[in-house]
This record gives C-alpha cells, sequence and structure tokens, in this order.
C-alpha cells in the first residue's frame, strides 16, 4: 500500500528541539535547535505523543534528568543531563520549544537560499546565498521551499521570525524575516531557494552537532499550546515564551486549515492548557513529503 509507513520510519520519532532559549537550562546543556531530537528521558524511550516526557521533567526539578538526543546533521547519539528549575532567570523549567515529530530523512526538509538580491527583504534580514538554510519556525520544519513561501505569504508586511543554518558558521540562528512585495523587486523575499537531493546538508559540516546561537528573540506561534503552564506558574497571565511548548505535526496541519481573521489577526490560544495537551496527545505523524524531489523557487 502506497500509505504504509516502513518499520524505520515508524521508529524514528521523538521531541524536535525548536527553540532554545538564551542562559536556559535547555542551553546549558547544548540542545541544538531544529537538528536536535530527545528520543529518551530518564531511561524510558519517547516513542509516543503522551505525557511520559512532561512527567518526567516535573519529577525531575532540581535534580539531573538523563536525556538521549538524536543529532539528524552528524546522525549520532549521545547522553544529556539536564536540571528543570524555575530559578534559571526565563519561564519554565527548561526553557526549550519541542515538537514531537520524525526524523526519518529529516536532513532532507529543509530549504536552501541560492541567491539574495540586494537591497530585498532576505538582503535585509542577513540571509547568505549558497551557505544558508532556511529550516523552520518555532511551530513548524520547512520540509521544501512551498511551505517557506506559504508561511511568508501569510506574513505579508509583518515579522516572520526563522530559524537559519549556516554552513560556514555551524550555526543556527534566528533570523527576523519581514516579507513584503512593496521593496521594488520580485518576490515577497527577494531571494532564490530550493530543496531535493541537490540541496542537502554538504558532507564537510557533518562532523559536527552544530550550535545554537544564544538570542533573546523568542519566536513562539500565538497557536502553540503550552503543555507546562499550569506547573511553571499559577498566574495565567504571565507572558509568553512558555518553558516547554509541545505542538504536534497533526495539530499544525489543522492550524494550515484554519483561515487568518480580518486585519492578521489570530484566535487566541485555549486557556485550558491541559486540555490542549491532552486532545493532541492522539495526533497521528502526517506522512513525510515525497524524498528526492529537487525544487527550485524565488521567493
Amino acid at each position: 500500500m502506497g500509505n504504509q509507513v516502513s518499520v524505520e520510519e515508524a521508529g524514528s520519532v521523538g521531541y524536535r528541539v525548536l527553540g532554545v532559549q538564551a542562559k536556559s537550562p535547555a542551553s546549558e546543556c547544548g540542545l541544538v535547535s531544529f537538528f536536535d531530537f530527545v528520543v529518551a528521558a530518564g531511561g524510558t524511550e519517547l516513542r509516543e505523543l503522551d505525557s511520559t516526557f512532561i512527567d518526567k521533567i516535573k519529577a525531575s526539578e532540581d535534580e539531573a534528568l538523563l536525556c538521549t538526543i538524536y543529532n539528524i546533521k552528524s546522525k549520532t547519539t549521545r547522553e544529556v543531563s539536564i536540571i528543570p528549575k524555575r530559578n534559571w532567570g526565563g519561564q519554565g523549567l527548561l526553557g526549550v520549544t519541542i515538537r514531537f515529530d520524525t526524523y526519518f530523512k529529516a536532513d532532507e526538509h529543509l530549504v536552501r537560499v541560492l541567491d539574495v538580491e540586494r537591497n530585498s527583504p532576505a538582503f535585509a534580514a542577513g540571509l547568505k546565498a549558497e551557505t544558508d538554510y532556511i529550516l523552520g519556525t518555532a511551530e513548524t520544519v520547512f520540509p521544501d521551499s512551498d511551505a517557506l513561501t506559504q508561511a511568508c505569504l501569510a506574513s505579508l508586511d509583518s515579522r516572520l521570525d526563522v530559524y537559519v543554518y549556516n554552513v560556514d558558521d555551524d550555526q543556527v540562528r534566528v533570523v527576523p524575516l519581514v516579507p513584503t512585495r512593496n521593496w521594488g523587486g520580485h518576490g515577497c523575499l527577494g531571494a532564490a531557494v530550493a530543496h531535493g537531493y541537490l540541496h542537502r546538508l554538504p558532507a564537510r559540516c557533518r562532523s559536527s552537532l552544530g550550535n545554537s546561537v544564544e538570542s533573546d528573540l523568542w519566536p513562539v506561534h500565538p497557536r502553540a499550546k503550552d503543555a507546562m503552564r499550569d506547573h511553571v506558574a499559577d498566574d495565567a497571565t504571565l507572558p509568553h515564551p512558555p518553558g516547554v511548548t509541545v505542538t504536534s505535526a497533526a495539530a499544525q496541519a489543522a492550524n494550515n486549515n484554519k483561515k487568518a481573521l480580518p486585519g492578521g489577526m489570530e484566535r487566541e490560544p485555549s486557556s485550558d492548557s491541559a486540555a490542549d495537551f491532552v486532545d493532541e496527545s492522539s495526533a497521528q505523524l502526517q506522512p513525510s513529503p515525497p524524498g528526492g524531489q529537487e525544487t527550485n523557487n524565488s521567493t
């Protein structure tokens, strides 16, 4: 059957690290945005989107929690010890945004910047031709250039914070884009991008884990579900960023089908964070896009 998932793909799941807040417990143990997956915690494999990881974080407050991390860039596994705590200077116990996702061929799901037009939004944001790879936002991964285009069109004339990896610096950084059609050139970014087999990460950067540039930027989507909010603080009026935000692939697919409200407004997240987490625990991973396809686009 065409939609059957292989045993390898079914087992290649975990909690993808999307955002790491500066000076947080997650930052101290060297978690790398987008490239790291938490695949086990406290000796338990994390193969399903349920409360297991959250429960272990809560139970290990101020104590070392041993986690197994798989890095898709170097394709290596390592053990890290992370200490969930409240008094590190930010909100939450870990200071990390995570998303239950598959890492099956995940290193192929990124968008390479081929060219940047001068004085374009991409130029103003500091994107670098040939060496920059656009990975996604704090809520979603960009598996192809179409996903990037859709995100930009949904954020015209407003800020879109994206994670970008540079092969020369070996760093993942947060880049604030402002897509617009009013810059005097082609497209809303003024950049030529591509994805597919010929645009994967080069071999020269595969030997390292990469690292996340510490930033005060905290790109969290307004609809992201904060599964730890009730545990972090009783005051529901506290602003984001959250300590641990869990979203699912199915929830993202549902969000993509929602129409934006007039004036660029978006629906407020539910105040019942516990219910939000329970609702998402039954979500199924969406099939990965076909691999090996190569596409060049101007955005």
